[in-house]
Parts: C-alpha cells; structure tokens; sequence
C-alpha cells in the first residue's frame, strides 16, 4: 500500500476514534450497578385504606419525617392531615368524588408508572450516581393523584408524581378539564412521554442547581446544565423530550437558533435582572412571548441546553466540573453554527 495513503487512513481511522470517544465518553455500564430506590403507590393505599390504615400510614409518615404527605393532602387537595375526623371525611370526600372516580379508573387502566418507566428512571438515577457519587439520589418515588395541583414535587429524599398529569391530552378526561382554568397548552402538556424526564429534572432542580438570582443568563445556563445531565442520563429519551417539545415545536426551535440568538443580542436581554424576562424566555406558556406565536415556549431552556451541548462538546471535563462552571465561562464560548 502507497505509504501516503496508509498515512492518510492512519489518520482518518484515529479521527473516527477520537469522535466516537468524544461522542460516547457519557456512555457508561450501569447493568451491575445496584441502587435502592422504592416506588410506591401512594394513590392507591391512601384511597382503599381503612380509617385505622390512614391512621397508621400518617404514622408512619410522620416517623419518616416525609413531606410527601402533607403536600399530598395539605397542598394539593387541602386536605386537613391533623384532625383526625377532617383527614378522613377529606379523603371519602375527593375519592367518592365523580370525576375522581372515573379518573382514579382511567389512571388504574393506563397504568402509566409501569414497570419500564420505573426501569427507565432507576436507570437514569443510576447513571446519576455514577456521575455524582457523592451526591444523594430519592429513598423512593410516590405515585400520587395531586388533583391537577402537580406534575413532580421533589424533597431532598423523595419525589411525589402527579400521576393523573400524564394521562395524555388525548384521553377524554383531560379533554373535559374546564378550558378557562387548563389552557389547551396545559393539557397538550400532559404527556405520559414526559414522565422520566420530569423526575429526573425535578430532582436536578432541587438538589443539584438551584435557581440563580445574578441575571437572564445566569438562569438559562442553569437550565442548560440541568437538561443536559437529564440528556446524558436519559438516552433512550428523544432529544425532544428532554426540551419538553413536540415533533413540531422541537423543527422550530432548532430551524430558528440564529434569530433566537439574535433576538437576545439585539435586545440585549441577556444580562436583564428583571422577573418579566426571565418569565417570558424560561417559564411555560402557549408560546415564548417577543417571538413569534407558532415558537415554542421556553425557548431560553433551549437556547441554554444548546449552549452548554456546544460547550461541553468542546470541553473534556465532567458533569461534576459541568455544575460549577460559572454561566459567563459557558456563554463566552458558544458558537452558533
């Protein structure tokens, strides 16, 4: 063979190498790893619990030192947990309810916290561990009925999953939700699809990152970091799942980087400390508000998912090294292809 062209395939083979290392060194053996995590259906033990059963299951609770009750009851459905009679009529109360019947049925019949969903999540806190061995992962995982209060609500031990918000926007219940309190992007939002992503990220927002106070910026690099470890965790997920978007609204945000971005350089919207901003570009919505109204919401997510993406393809250092990073280190290398 003509030594120039062994050379040259020398170097095209190391290239391929060096790639697919750069490409797959998130990509770790997790299947001997063990991790105790329970799940537990708390839905179903607090609906067809006998009044001595909810006495107990309080106990019980209350010896754990869990929040996960109280929000259960206390937030979601205001229900009194403290005097005994309050706590059970609450809870013959919403049950017996008939919208709650046919949900509790429907939520009994799809099943939606299956037996692959909870492998997918485990495996997701696995990789977690992995990455932060350090750091805690949830002692267990509740399926609860919040009442449309709540998709996921995360302590330092524990994570609470709404169930009832992941029925899908086409099941008829979520349908027949009063239109002038649910929107039909919240309910377009219910997707079961969303489930391991929302526990994953819950958990990431409430021990991992907390919210920044410094600027726009700073908060959309956070919510970067926070969806690309859910990305390296979650990679049976689409790319468009972790960003919470649809087929259609995924083609968008990706079709329009460069006016997104020159959106935020022309309006200089970037170092801005006020709320408004931070509400328009981050939080949930039938669009983001400044763009155009077939965008998606939450655009400054995606735009801080593509920026730490670029950076920590640039960068050999690891998740743990990601979270510390200061945001202005990450938004001063971004390159818009």
């Amino acid at each position: 063979m003509d030594y120039k062209l062994h050379l040259f395939l020398a170097f095209f083979s190391l290239n391929i190498i060096i790639s697919s290392c750069e490409s797959d060194r998130f990509d770790i053996d997790i299947s001997d790893m063990k991790l105790k995590m329970d799940f537990v259906n708390l839905d179903s033990m607090l609906k067809n619990a006998s009044p001595n059963e909810l006495i107990k299951i309080r106990s019980e609770f209350k010896k754990k030192k869990s929040d996960v009750l109280d929000y259960n009851f206390g937030y979601c459905l205001h229900i009194n947990l403290n005097d005994d009679t309050a706590f059970f009529n609450g809870r013959n109360r919403f049950y017996s309810n008939e919208y709650m019947v046919d949900l509790e049925n429907s939520i009994s019949k799809e099943n939606i916290l299956n037996q692959a969903r909870k492998r997918t999540i485990l495996d997701g806190f696995k990789r977690l561990k992995s990455f932060f061995p350090l750091k805690k992962t949830p002692e267990s995982v509740y399926q609860i009925n919040s009442s449309f209060s709540s998709s996921v609500f995360s302590t330092d031990r524990e994570i609470a999953i709404g169930i009832e918000r992941y029925l899908g926007p086409e099941n008829m219940l979520i349908k027949q939700l009063p239109s002038q309190e649910f929107y039909e992007w919240i309910k377009e939002s219910m997707r079961t699809e969303c489930l391991e992503r929302d526990v994953l990220v819950a958990w990431l927002m409430t021990n991992y990152l907390e919210e920044t106070t410094e600027n726009y910026a700073s908060e959309m690099i956070r919510w970067g970091k926070i969806l690309f470890i859910a990305r390296v965790c979650l990679p049976e997920l689409e790319e468009r799942i972790i960003l919470r978007y649809n087929q259609q609204q995924f083609e968008w945000a990706q079709n329009s980087k460069k006016s997104i971005w020159r959106y935020f350089v022309e309006n200089e919207v970037l170092f801005k400390i006020d709320e408004e901003t931070r509400a328009n570009l981050l939080k949930e919505g039938p669009y983001t508000i400044g763009l155009p109204e077939e965008s998606p919401d939450r655009i400054g997510q995606f735009m801080g998912f593509e920026i730490v993406s670029n950076y920590m393809n640039e960068k050999e250092i690891s998740l743990d090294k990601l979270i510390t990073t200061p945001y202005n280190e990450i938004l001063q290398k971004y390159k818009l292809d």
